[in-house]
């Protein structure tokens, strides 16, 4: 992958538009065709609109979007993705990566910036199609015809996330699991949900990433992609990630994903999991951990 840190770091984490609560499956699917269609060129359709999106969400919400509860294995193999940088003409790539996910697991992955991390994640989250190659669920090959249901296994917090204000695709919410998260993630005295609706977003950046991940827990799909997610969180709430909050979601079941630069977490972590290293767009290095 070639190394601009600058502008592959913009590559790697692509600025969306912020908009008023955790990401929808929904939404992130109408982000990520947008998304794929700009980085590659592909102007030909027109872009949906907010009306659009917006129409897409209310589907989900009423339950048009069925996803499975359950996954035993995700297998990526030599996977490639390519863009190019419209700014500077160079052509930036992930791959050619092979990746399996098994149920249950807890993989970390580091590297420097522009190294593909992110890129990989959302090709991974079924948001970014690669070029070349396959993904399979459970043996299956994702194609067109079941990306959606691939997708819903997933619940996502990107670099550049998007936090609503009204809870999408989830339903009636169960008050007391909402009050127990907000107590957790120390957010019962900013901010509480009503009819659907968190009272107030008016929270800093670390307090509208832990409001993004219990959305996200709140969705209760199997499998969790954190990228960063603690890159706001003073070192108490960081170490409260590492040391409680991972070891809950394992033990309610979840498959987590984490891109992460907390290294020093990292080596003083106990728990079982895999960890890996990319650079120039490859994995490099991968070794077990804990245990």
């Amino acid at each position: 992958m070639g190394k601009i840190p600058d502008r592959q770091q913009r590559a790697d984490k692509p600025s969306m538009k912020r908009h008023p609560t955790a990401p929808s499956l929904k939404y992130l699917q109408w982000v990520g065709r947008i998304v794929t269609r700009l980085i590659k060129d592909d102007l030909t359709q027109p872009a949906a609109d907010e009306s659009s999106m917006q129409a897409t969400l209310v589907e989900e919400e009423r339950g048009a979007i069925t996803a499975p509860k359950r996954f035993e294995r995700i297998e990526m193999r030599n996977i490639e993705f390519r863009y190019i940088d419209k700014f500077s003409d160079t052509v930036f790539k992930i791959g050619p990566i092979d990746f399996t996910l098994q149920r249950g697991e807890l993989v970390f992955i580091t590297g420097g910036n522009g190294s593909g991390k992110s890129t990989f994640l959302r090709v991974l989250s079924g948001l970014y199609p690669p070029d070349s190659g396959e993904v399979l669920l459970d043996g299956r090959p994702v194609s067109d015809a079941n990306r959606d249901e691939y997708r819903g296994l997933m619940s996502a917090i990107f670099f550049d996330y998007h936090l609503f204000q009204r809870l999408y695709g989830i339903g009636d919410a169960d008050p007391s699991d909402v009050e127990r998260l907000l107590t957790q993630f120390r957010l019962a005295d900013k901010t509480s949900l009503s009819n659907g609706e968190f009272r107030t977003l008016d929270l800093s950046g670390g307090q509208r990433r832990r409001l993004a991940l219990i959305v996200s827990l709140l969705e209760k799909r199997p499998i969790m992609l954190l990228d960063e997610w603690t890159a706001e969180q003073d070192p108490e709430f960081r170490l409260k990630f590492y040391d409680e909050l991972l070891p809950d979601m394992m033990r309610a079941g979840a498959t987590i994903v984490v891109i992460t630069h907390d290294d020093r977490y990292l080596d003083e972590l106990h728990l079982p999991a895999r960890r890996i290293k990319m650079d120039y767009g490859r994995i490099v290095e991968q070794r077990s951990m804990g245990g």
